[in-house]
């Protein structure tokens, strides 16, 4: 519990016109779990997914982190899960920025949000 209060302020709810700005603001499903922008080399950066309904929408997402060789050094997708979150953490080993991408399904097109972690020593 503490730990998904903890999380709840770094929360990121995503809106689909923030995802895509031609599209109208709508209340996402999926929510995620922003990374952190900056960490220490060898700390991890935690990444999940919640659905909450709303609208009946898509469980679909997918996550991939990569590294600053611009290398996928982390992958899932699947159904967000809607009793709890599913977190996930990942180890950044090298200085340099590391790229997580969310991706999302809406009416059968993938939406994208993107956030950016710098690693560098402490």
């Amino acid at each position: 519990m503490k730990r998904l209060v903890a999380a709840a302020g770094a929360v990121a709810v995503m809106t689909l016109g923030a995802v895509t700005a031609a599209a109208p603001p709508a209340l996402a499903d999926v929510l995620v779990n922003q990374p952190a922008s900056r960490v220490c080399i060898g700390k991890t950066i935690t990444v999940g997914v919640w659905y909450q309904q709303i609208s009946g929408g898509s469980r679909a997402y997918r996550v991939d982190v990569y590294g600053p060789t611009g290398r996928r050094i982390f992958a899932r997708a699947g159904r967000a899960p809607s009793a709890a979150w599913k977190f996930w953490r990942v180890r950044l080993g090298h200085a340099g920025r590391y790229r997580t991408d969310y991706h999302f399904r809406e009416h059968g097109t993938w939406h994208k949000y993107g956030v950016t972690t710098r690693a560098r020593r402490c």
